[in-house]
C-alpha cells in the first residue's frame, strides 16, 4: 500500500523554506518542492506542520497548479507529474477549511497551460467544486489575454 503524502523537512535544515511534500511519484517516494504560497497556505493558514499528512486531492491540486514539483524537472511537466501521482484516498480526508483555502489558491495563480483543464475536472470530481468554480480557474494565456483586454480599454 502507497504511504499518503505528507510535509517533510531535512533534520539538517530547520528553515521554513525547505518544507518538502514527500509523494508516491510511480513506484518511488519523492519529494516535491512547494511554491512560498503553497508553504503559507499550509503552514499559516492552516496550519500544518511537518509530518503532517496532506490530503492526496489537495497535493494534486498544488501539483497542477505549479505550486508542488520536482527539483529537476526532467522532460515531466506538471500534467505529467500530476498523472504519475501515487496514493489517492489514503491518509487524511480534507476539511472543509482545507478545501476553502486551497480552492481561494487555485482562483487566485496562474496555472500552466497544459495544466488548466485536467485541474478544472479533478475540482469537478473532487469536494473542491464545492468551494470553487473550476471556470474560474485560468492559465497564464487567459491571463495575458484578459490583461490585454483592459489595457485596450483604457
Amino acid at each position: 500500500m502507497t504511504k499518503p503524502p505528507h510535509l517533510y523537512r531535512d533534520p539538517d535544515l530547520e528553515t521554513r523554506d525547505d518544507l518538502l511534500l514527500e509523494i508516491a511519484v510511480e513506484s518511488s517516494r519523492r519529494r516535491l518542492e512547494l511554491s512560498d504560497r503553497v508553504v503559507s497556505l499550509l503552514v499559516d493558514d492552516l496550519e500544518y506542520e511537518r509530518p503532517d499528512v496532506v490530503p492526496f486531492v489537495m497535493a494534486k491540486a498544488f501539483v497542477l497548479a505549479g505550486g508542488a514539483t520536482l527539483p529537476e524537472r526532467g522532460g515531466d511537466d506538471e500534467r505529467d507529474l500530476a498523472w504519475r501521482l501515487g496514493g489517492a484516498d489514503g491518509g487524511r480526508k480534507a476539511s472543509t477549511a482545507d478545501l476553502e483555502r486551497t480552492a481561494e489558491y487555485l482562483e487566485s495563480v496562474e496555472v500552466p497551460d497544459r495544466s488548466l483543464e485536467p485541474l478544472q475536472e479533478l475540482v469537478r470530481s473532487s469536494r473542491l467544486g464545492e468551494f470553487c468554480d473550476p471556470d474560474a480557474i485560468s492559465d497564464r494565456s487567459e491571463r495575458v489575454n484578459r490583461l490585454r483586454d483592459i489595457a485596450r480599454d483604457l
